[in-house]
C-alpha cells in the first residue's frame, strides 16, 4: 500500500477542495489548508492539491504566533503581544481581541467544527469557546509538567495532554477548574483521537503505541503496537478519515509508519526527504501537515494519506 509514490486524487477530494475555495472569495482554485509560516510571520493558504501545491501570499501578517483551525474557518493569533480570534481569513478578516495578559503560546488543538480550541501556555491550558460567533477566552487548567502533545474533545470541554515530567509524565485528561486526571503513565510524545473522539491513541518514546478506549469515562488502557524495528522518534499521530489506518510520523528517523487499526499490523513505511515535526490535519481530510516552515522560503511537508499515500514538498511560492 505504501510503496508507490504517486497519488490518485479522488473526485471527492477535489470537490472538497473546490468547496473550500468557493468559501474564500479572494482565493482561486482548490486549497489544501492554511498554516502559520513562522519564517514570514504570516498565515498563508496551501494553494492546490499535494503534488501541485504551493504557499500563497500572506493573509494575516506581522504575527508572533498563530494556529489555524483545520477547516480554515478561524485562527488564533498573537500580534503585538495581544491575542485575537480571526475569522474570514481571506475575505476581509474579522479580528476579535481576546486579551493581552495570556502567556506565550506553545501548542494548540481544535475541535473538529472549529467552535473551540485549547492552547498550552505558561504551564497550563487556556480554553477558547464560541469561536465562529462570539470568541471568548474562557477557563484554564493546570498541568504537572511541559506539554509534548495536545488534543481537544469534540465538545471542546476537556483536553487530552501528553506531559513530559520525570515523576509525573504521562497522558492526562484536563478539564477546566479541576485537577488533571492521569490516564496512563509514561513518556508520551504524540496523540490522536479516534472513533468519533471516544478513543485515544498514544505514541510513547519507550517504543510503544497505546490505545485508551472510552478515555473520558472507563479509560481502558491496552497495547496497540510495539516499535517496528530500529528507530522510533514519534512526533505526530493521525487516524485516517475512514478510521482504518493509524499514521505515525517520526522526526529524526524521517519516516511515516502506517498501521491498520483492525489488525494492528504495520502495513508499510514511507521515507521522508526532510524531518517531520508534527502530523496535523488540514482542510482536505486526507491531507496532513508534517512540517511547517521555520525559515523564510523553506518548503512545507505534507502527507497525502488517501489512495496511494505519499509525502510531498510544498514550496513557499508558485515559482519556488
Amino acid at each position: 500500500m505504501l510503496t508507490r509514490r504517486t497519488v490518485l486524487i479522488s473526485l471527492a477530494v477535489l470537490v472538497a477542495g473546490l468547496a473550500l475555495a468557493a468559501q474564500e472569495a479572494t482565493l482561486s482554485g482548490p486549497i489544501s489548508g492554511f498554516v502559520f509560516d513562522s519564517g514570514s510571520r504570516s498565515v498563508r493558504a496551501i494553494m492546490g492539491l499535494p503534488g501541485a501545491a504551493y504557499l500563497g501570499d500572506p493573509l494575516l501578517a506581522d504575527l508572533e504566533w498563530a494556529s489555524v483551525a483545520p477547516n480554515g474557518a478561524v485562527a488564533l493569533a498573537v500580534k503585538d503581544g495581544r491575542w485575537y480570534a480571526v475569522r474570514g481569513l481571506a475575505a476581509g478578516a474579522n479580528w476579535t481581541e481576546l486579551g493581552s495578559s495570556l502567556p506565550a503560546p506553545e501548542k494548540a488543538a481544535w475541535s473538529p467544527d472549529a467552535s473551540a480550541a485549547v492552547v498550552a501556555s505558561g504551564g497550563g491550558l487556556r480554553f477558547f469557546r464560541n469561536l465562529p460567533e462570539g470568541p471568548v477566552a474562557s477557563a484554564t487548567a493546570e498541568l504537572p509538567g511541559p506539554v509534548t502533545a495536545l488534543a481537544l474533545e469534540a465538545s471542546g470541554e476537556c483536553a487530552v495532554v501528553a506531559v513530559k515530567a520525570e515523576a509525573a509524565g504521562g497522558v492526562y485528561l484536563a478539564c477546566p477548574d479541576t485537577p488533571a486526571r492521569l490516564l496512563a503513565a509514561g513518556d508520551p510524545s504524540a496523540l490522536a483521537l479516534a472513533r468519533g473522539g471516544r478513543d485515544l491513541f498514544v505514541a510513547d518514546r519507550s517504543g510503544r503505541i497505546l490505545e485508551i478506549q472510552d478515555f473520558r469515562d472507563a479509560a481502558r488502557v491496552m497495547p496497540f503496537a510495539e516499535m517496528p524495528g530500529p528507530g522510533w522518534d514519534p512526533v505526530g499521530l493521525a487516524v485516517s478519515p475512514d478510521q482504518r489506518y493509524l499514521w505515525v510520523a517520526h522526526g529524526s528517523e524521517k519516516r511515516v509508519d502506517g498501521f491498520e487499526l483492525e489488525s494492528r499490523a504495520l502495513t508499510g513505511q514511507l521515507g521522508v526527504e526532510g524531518e517531520p515535526s508534527m502530523l496535523e490535519p488540514l482542510a482536505i481530510k486526507s491531507v496532513f501537515l508534517l512540517r511547517s516552515t521555520g525559515r523564510a522560503g523553506e518548503p512545507l511537508l505534507v502527507l497525502e494519506a488517501g489512495g496511494q499515500p505519499a509525502v510531498y514538498f510544498v514550496p513557499a511560492g508558485r515559482g519556488e
